[in-house]
């Protein structure tokens, strides 16, 4: 009888310990010259204190310094958390075949090594797991999952994501279905959307009205107080980021947009007058600033493991 009782109360701890495991997943962030990891809970839809590890990387070196080196954070963050890595999912920029796993980058000066590579394979070999335990997608897609999951998004059934940064990303859910963004290319003035939606944008205009230099964007908005010039550098971006939205949803608004990325920083500088050129052309859609910063993209990938439909 008592074999018996402690047979099952072991039993019952190993189920509870194997339920708990089952709810984890590493999500994964990689970006240009960096890599985040952290554990995240899918019951809550909540990283888990103290088991991000972040690395950096240098996107032009060889495929095994790039693999091994986003392997040793993946596998610091299971370390970190005390168990074994048993899903991954990963947020990564494109071009890229992410189901398959496979690298279609080439001429953005980074992870050209990787180019027509099995990345999910080499990954998961140096790992020493199986392929089909990581799954991949878009990083402005996980950063929009993330959002709707945990964030700005919650309960809408037709949201856009948009993140401004060193380059311009998006991404669409409408019913239950996400889909990567073609803003970056969407054409704008003889050119295209990216080329005025950008923090490289920024930083040419400053340097061809005042003749000086500026690092990037935040520090253009640390002078925006007392430099006109740089104040009307935001003016001028809403109204671009409005006239961009209101060209590419013309034919069906989203019923929510969530901006996100590092120019969404400086959100109010420039949120006026986007907003101006939604209610003048009476477009029905709320502009809202994202809520997760960069735990998004982390908590987007590992949705990967909970949605069917990504």
């Amino acid at each position: 009888m008592g074999n018996n009782g402690v047979a099952s109360r072991l039993y019952t701890l190993n189920a509870n310990q194997q339920k708990a495991m089952d709810n984890l997943v590493i999500g994964v962030d990689i970006g240009g010259t960096h890599i985040t990891a952290c554990m995240v809970d899918t019951n809550t839809w909540q990283i888990i204190e103290g088991t991000c590890v972040r690395g950096e990387i240098d996107p032009l070196q060889n495929k095994e310094h790039v693999i091994r080196s986003w392997a040793k954070t993946i596998a610091a963050c299971a370390k970190q958390h005390g168990s074994s890595i048993v899903r991954v999912g990963i947020a990564m920029p494109g071009p890229f075949d992410y189901e398959k796993g496979i690298s279609l980058i080439t001429g953005l000066h980074k992870y050209e090594c990787l180019y027509g590579l099995n990345v999910k394979q080499l990954l998961a070999a140096e790992l020493r797991i199986t392929s089909n335990s990581i799954r991949m997608m878009n990083d402005a897609t996980a950063y929009l999952a993330g959002e709707l999951k945990a964030g700005a998004g919650k309960d809408c059934n037709h949201v856009a994501g948009i993140t401004l940064g060193t380059g311009l990303g998006s991404a669409m859910y409408k019913n239950g279905f996400f889909h990567e963004g073609d803003l970056w290319c969407f054409p704008f003035r003889e050119s295209r959307a990216e080329e005025f939606l950008s923090s490289r944008w920024f930083i040419s205009e400053y340097a061809k009205r005042k003749k000086e230099k500026v690092t990037g964007v935040k520090e253009l908005a640390s002078l925006a107080n007392d430099d006109v010039d740089a104040r009307k550098l935001f003016e001028e971006f809403g109204y671009t980021l409005g006239e961009v939205l209101k060209n590419r949803f013309s034919d069906h608004f989203p019923e929510r947009i969530i901006i996100g990325g590092n120019i969404a920083k400086a959100w109010d500088l420039f949120k006026p007058f986007c907003k101006e050129v939604i209610r003048k052309h009476r477009l029905s859609c709320m502009l809202v600033p994202a809520q997760l910063g960069e735990n998004a993209a982390l908590i987007g990938a590992a949705y990967l493991w909970g949605q069917k439909n990504v």
